[in-house]
C-alpha cells in the first residue's frame, strides 16, 4: 500500500485545501521562462554531495559504479583495469541489502556525447558539504561552517542572474535534498545582492510527501484495503479565492518587508506559480505525482513497486520543475553517496543510483525542444573523499567507511562532465599547465566549472567582477570543452 512505500513527512495541515496547503508549506520553499539577456541558453550544474572519489568512479576500482557516464573501462589508470564488471559489493551486505531498480545501461556512455576532463581539482578551502556545493553556487573557494545562517560573502549564480536579467525568481532554482545548511546558499550575504535576489530553494525528500494530504483531510482513521483510496487535498477553486482574499487582509495589515531583511520574499507572480505547481501535486488521488514507480530508478519495494531514495526524489521534482518552470538557472545537489562515512557498499550503491539519474535528466532534457536545443548541463562531485578507511563498519573485503575534509588528494582530485550544443562531444581530456596569478594547481578547477556555466548565459564578466572585488581569484572559461 502506498503507506508502507513512501517516507512521510511529520506534520499537521488539517482541513487546508490545495492552494492553503501550498500557502503553507512556501516558507519550506524559501525563496518565465528563460530571459532574452540569455539568448534562450539555459544551464544545469548537478553536483554530486557528500563525497565521491576518482578511484570509484572513473578509476572502477570497485567495478563499473557509473557505466552510464562513463562506461565499463576505466578512464584514468592506476585503478581497475579491462572491463571492470559489476561493483564488488560484499557478500554478507548483499545477502541483506534491498536491491536495487536501476533502468538498462545505456549503449553509449554519455562522456561520447560530451567532454570530460578527468583531473579537475577542488583547489583551495576545506572539502565540506556546504563548503563544496558553496562553491559550486559561487565559483569562490570558501571555509562556510556547516551551518543554515552561512551565507556566502559573494553572490551566489541565482543572485547574479536575477541582477542582470530582472528575471523572477522561478527563472533560477535549487534542488536539494538537505533543507538546513544547503538551504543557506540561495543568497548571499552581499550588500548589492541578497535575499530580493533569491533563486527558489526546493526540497523533495522532505516537502514532496504523501503523509501530507492524509493529515490535511482532517480523517481520524484510513481504509487500508485492497483498492481504497487514500485522501489528497482538494483542489476547490472558491476555496482557492477564499485563501486568496484572506492572504490579502493578512498582508494588508502586515507592514511591507525591507529589501534588506534576511527572510526570502516571493513576488507574488512567483508564488502563484509555485503554490499551483504544489497543489496539483498533492490534489493526485493516485499518489504518482509524489514518486510514481513508472519512474524506474530507486529501490525495489515489499509490494513491487519502487521506493524513491533521496537523490531519486531529487531529480524526479528537478524534472518537473524543469518542464513547467523551464528556468534558466538550475542547481541540484545529489547526496546519497555521502552514506561513505560509514557504508562503502552502500556508497558504491549509490553511485549507481546517482549514474542512472543523471542519465535520466539528460534523456529528460533532451525530450523537451526548449530544452533540448539550448541547455548546458555540467556535472561534477562537490569534492572527493580520503585516500583513506576510516574503520567504520569494515566489511569482508577488507574496506570499511572513508570521511572527507582533511584536503589529501583524495579529497581535491574529481572530474568535470559537460553536455549541450555547445560542447564538444567524444573530448576526454586532462589539461596541465593552466596559468592564472594565484593558481597552484596547474589545472582546470571547479570554480573554472562554475566560470564556464555563467559564461554560458553571458553572465561571465559579472560573475568575475564580483570575485575580484572581493580579492578572491575567479575561475576561467574552459575553452577546451567548448565547440
Amino acid at each position: 500500500m502506498a503507506l508502507s512505500r513512501r517516507n512521510f513527512l511529520k506534520g499537521g495541515l488539517a482541513g487546508l485545501g490545495a492552494a492553503a496547503a501550498a500557502t503553507a508549506l512556501s516558507p519550506l520553499l524559501k525563496v518565465k521562462r528563460a530571459s532574452a539577456a540569455t539568448n534562450g541558453k539555459r544551464v544545469v550544474i548537478v553536483g554530486i554531495g557528500g563525497g565521491l572519489r576518482l578511484r570509484e568512479s572513473l578509476g572502477m576500482a570497485e567495478g563499473a559504479t557509473m557505466p552510464n557516464l562513463f562506461g565499463r573501462v576505466p578512464l584514468i589508470s592506476g585503478f581497475g583495469s579491462g572491463d571492470a564488471g559489476n561493483p564488488r559489493i560484499a557478500p554478507e551486505y548483499a545477502q541483506t541489502a534491498t536491491p536495487l531498480v536501476l533502468p538498462g545501461v545505456r549503449s553509449s556512455p554519455l562522456f561520447t556525447q560530451g567532454s570530460l576532463i578527468t583531473n579537475l581539482r577542488y583547489a583551495d578551502g576545506p572539502p565540506g558539504h556546504l563548503q563544496g556545493h558553496g562553491c559550486l553556487l559561487s565559483g569562490f573557494y570558501n571555509q562556510l561552517e556547516n551551518r543554515a545562517d552561512a551565507h556566502l560573502p559573494v553572490p551566489t549564480i541565482f543572485e547574479l542572474h536575477r541582477r542582470e536579467t530582472n528575471a523572477p525568481a522561478s527563472d533560477t532554482w535549487y534542488i536539494s535534498q538537505v533543507g538546513g545548511f544547503y538551504r543557506a546558499l540561495i543568497a548571499s550575504e552581499h550588500v548589492n545582492y541578497g535575499s530580493r535576489y533569491a533563486g527558489v530553494y526546493l526540497q523533495p525528500p522532505g516537502v514532496m510527501q504523501p503523509l501530507v494530504p492524509i493529515i490535511a483531510s482532517g480523517q481520524r482513521t484510513l481504509e487500508l484495503s485492497p483498492g481504497s483510496q487514500l485522501p489528497s487535498i482538494p483542489s476547490d477553486p472558491a476555496e482557492d479565492v477564499a485563501v486568496s482574499r484572506l492572504t490579502r487582509v493578512l498582508d494588508g495589515n502586515t507592514a511591507d518587508y525591507s529589501p534588506a531583511e534576511a527572510n526570502v520574499h516571493l513576488s507574488a507572480m512567483d508564488n502563484d506559480r509555485i503554490q499551483a505547481h504544489l497543489a496539483e501535486i498533492y490534489s493526485d488521488p493516485t499518489y504518482q505525482k509524489f514518486f510514481p514507480d513508472s519512474f524506474g530508478i530507486g529501490m525495489r519495494a515489499t509490494d513491487g513497486g519502487v521506493d524513491g531514495t533521496a537523490d531519486a526524489q531529487t531529480i524526479f521534482h528537478a524534472e518537473r520543475v524543469l518542464d513547467k518552470f523551464r528556468p534558466a538557472v538550475m542547481a541540484i545537489t545529489l547526496l546519497d553517496v555521502d552514506t561513505c562515512h560509514a557504508d562503502f557498499n552502500g556508497y558504491l550503491r549509490a553511485q549507481q543510483l546517482a549514474d542512472a539519474l543523471v542519465s535520466h535528466l539528460w534523456d529528460f532534457i533532451q525530450s523537451i525542444p526548449d530544452l533540448k536545443d539550448n541547455t548546458t548541463m555540467i556535472v561534477l562531485p562537490e569534492h572527493g573523499r580520503h585516500l583513506f578507511f576510516n574503520n567504520n563498519n569494515p566489511d569482508s573485503l577488507g574496506r570499511s567507511g572513508i570521511d572527507h575534509g582533511q584536503g589529501d588528494n583524495g579529497d581535491r582530485d574529481v572530474w568535470m562532465l559537460a553536455l549541450g550544443p555547445d560542447i564538444k562531444p567524444n573530448n576526454v581530456i586532462a589539461p596541465t599547465g593552466v596559468t592564472q596569478a594565484g593558481r597552484t594547481s596547474g589545472r582546470y578547477e571547479t570554480i573554472d566549472a562554475v566560470m564556464t556555466a555563467m559564461a554560458m548565459l553571458g553572465h561571465d564578466g559579472k560573475l568575475t567582477q564580483e570575485l575580484t572585488s572581493y580579492g578572491a581569484r575567479p575561475g576561467l572559461l574552459v575553452d577546451e570543452v567548448m565547440r
